[in-house]
């Protein structure tokens, strides 16, 4: 495979990453494994000669733990994940925000997602920011399903901006990472917008639990994933 992407994990040894946190601590310990991350990065591109800025697949934060921000308070969380980009060194490799479902779970627990999670502001601060996104399919589909949002128009104007997509189904506004087919995407009416937005976006099957078997789940997903597209 000569595709090179990094998941940044909000976890570190036992804390959440967080590049929004206002804990002003606690984001710079979150910048410094960043950094971590794009450095390890940069040191593995030596055996993917063919890709040329490795993508990090990135949580950049912005959680709560007992209900979603206001929206007043929205843009201090994103500039504080902008002044914390500013301080990363990203030569040769490109930090890519992932969409956001608004309960993820991580270890540790159930949180509420504030950031990255809308289109218009995904939108909006990738343009002010300069950053493309990765489009995770099965979050934005919980999205739509808990904020009455039609997915398929969110994957209209989240396309353009996407580089690489994370791919599994979802169901309600828990049932994340579903292998395909088995939740209520209609993949064949996603593929006609992924073809015509991002035709170039690198892609990954997502499902819950794929790893088990040798990749068994995965494995399903590809098999579906190329009838349906």
């Amino acid at each position: 495979m000569t595709l090179l992407s990094m998941h940044l994990s909000f976890f570190s040894g036992s804390r959440l990453m967080d590049l929004a946190s206002p804990d002003e601590e606690y984001r710079q310990y979150s910048v410094e494994e960043t950094q971590r991350v794009i450095d390890i990065t940069r040191s593995l591109k030596i055996y993917f000669p063919a890709t040329e800025r490795p993508m990090i697949v990135a949580n950049v934060g912005g959680f709560t733990m007992d209900s979603l921000l206001p929206p007043e308070q929205l843009n201090s969380y994103y500039e504080r994940f902008s002044e914390s980009l500013s301080l990363l060194n990203l030569d040769g490799v490109e930090l890519i925000p992932q969409t956001m479902a608004p309960f993820p779970w991580h270890f540790g627990g159930q949180r509420y997602q504030n950031l990255f999670v809308h289109a218009d502001e995904c939108i909006h601060w990738c343009k002010k920011l300069d950053l493309r996104m990765c489009f995770d399919i099965s979050h934005s589909k919980l999205m739509s399903n808990h904020f009455g949002v039609n997915f398929y128009d969110f994957a209209e104007k989240i396309a353009p901006i996407t580089a690489h997509l994370h791919l599994g189904d979802a169901s309600g506004v828990n049932g994340e990472g579903l292998q395909i087919g088995d939740g209520d995407i209609d993949f064949v009416r996603l593929s006609f917008i992924l073809a015509k937005e991002c035709p170039h976006a690198s892609f990954i099957p997502e499902i819950w639990q794929g790893h088990k078997n040798g990749g068994e789940g995965f494995w399903i997903a590809l098999e579906r994933l190329e009838s349906l597209f």
